[in-house]
């Protein structure tokens, strides 16, 4: 079924009016819950996708669905040991071979177990969002519900966000420098189960992480990580409202993650961390990312919206750094990297 489009998106600072699909939905009035439910299209009146044809899309997408579980149970028992039935895991091998080397048919795929356990933690997130999502799909945006699982699997998908620094690092030599020299501090804003904090200190030796948080049982399960990890004199975490950052000129590096962060404090967010800068130091802001099809972009902005964030056009963000006091260069550093996040970045002058 084709649908003509207007490709005509606006933002601003409270609300989110799309116009992305000339179309409306149409269901019948009946109380009979097998009346159908269609889209029609403006200009075709009576045109609406018949029952059978929304089951076949739900069914092609499904297909998807089992796809991305499949790859991640694959990666768990060839990474972390797990029993598994001969057949299951024969025939989750033959489903990975075709996801990741199509056409390759030497019975052999290489995993790396590092980059296992971000990989495992997307998927992992994408589940329990989605089902999240069509359990209540209109909920407000925000994080008000204590999901353990959910979190876990969140920092474990931030782990992987640390490439994009050390990507960062390469880009501009000075960041690389003042990351990996003795007395460097970086702050973790939004640290969540402490996963990211955790990785940015393993992967810069000299480094003290500081991760602040305002959901007191997010941090509870980042005490337990950074105990386990035999971190804990190199990473301290505190409950605070990034709004309320007050350590000036303190830190080399400021880790934003704007899904996370409700618009209306972002300019604040961002004020407080150049100021708790030091000369020189360097903002770090992501957004969400994935494939460039306008699908992909669609999904990213729910997942933004949904997670209590904005979802910043690269222009637009950019020009928010600029506009904070003290801060100059803002730019986005050129992917690299697998994680699924845009990487900002601004200089305290």
């Amino acid at each position: 079924m084709h649908l003509k489009t207007r490709r005509s998106t606006t933002w601003d600072s409270t609300t989110w009016n799309s116009n992305t699909r000339d179309r409306t939905i149409r269901r019948s009035n009946s109380c009979d819950t097998n009346a159908p439910v269609g889209i029609t299209r403006y200009g075709d009146e009576g045109a609406a996708m018949a029952p059978d044809s929304l089951m076949a899309r739900a069914v092609a997408l499904g297909a998807s669905v089992d796809a991305l579980a499949a790859l991640a149970a694959f990666v768990r028992i060839e990474t972390e040991g797990l029993p598994a039935d001969a057949a299951v895991r024969q025939l989750l091998a033959e489903i990975a071979a075709e996801l990741l080397s199509p056409g390759v048919d030497d019975g052999t795929l290489q995993l790396n177990a590092a980059a296992a356990v971000p990989a495992v933690g997307l998927v992992r997130t994408f589940l329990r969002q989605a089902a999240e999502l069509v359990e209540n799909p209109g909920r407000t945006g925000g994080w008000d519900q204590v999901d353990v699982p959910l979190l876990h699997s969140i920092g474990r998908l931030s782990m992987a966000v640390v490439d994009s620094f050390l990507a960062a690092e390469r880009d501009i030599p000075e960041l690389g420098e003042r990351l990996t020299s003795p007395g460097a501090r970086f702050l973790d804003v939004g640290t969540g189960v402490g996963w990211l904090a955790i990785t940015a200190a393993r992967a810069h030796p000299e480094l003290a992480v500081t991760g602040i948080d305002l959901f007191e049982p997010a941090l509870a399960l980042a005490r337990t990580n950074v105990a386990d990890q035999g971190l804990g004199d190199r990473v301290t975490l505190r409950l605070q409202d990034a709004t309320t950052l007050d350590d000036p000129d303190t830190y080399d590096a400021i880790w934003l993650p704007l899904p996370f962060l409700p618009v209306g404090i972002v300019p604040a967010v961002a004020g407080a961390a150049a100021r708790a800068l030091k000369p020189g130091g360097w903002i770090l802001a992501g957004t969400f990312t994935g494939p460039p099809d306008r699908l992909s972009q669609l999904l990213n902005d729910l997942r933004t919206v949904r997670s209590g964030g904005h979802p910043w056009r690269p222009d637009e963000l950019i020009a928010m750094l600029a506009d904070t006091a003290g801060l100059t260069g803002a730019r986005e550093i050129a992917r690299t990297w697998a994680a699924p996040v845009r990487l900002y970045v601004a200089q305290r002058s």
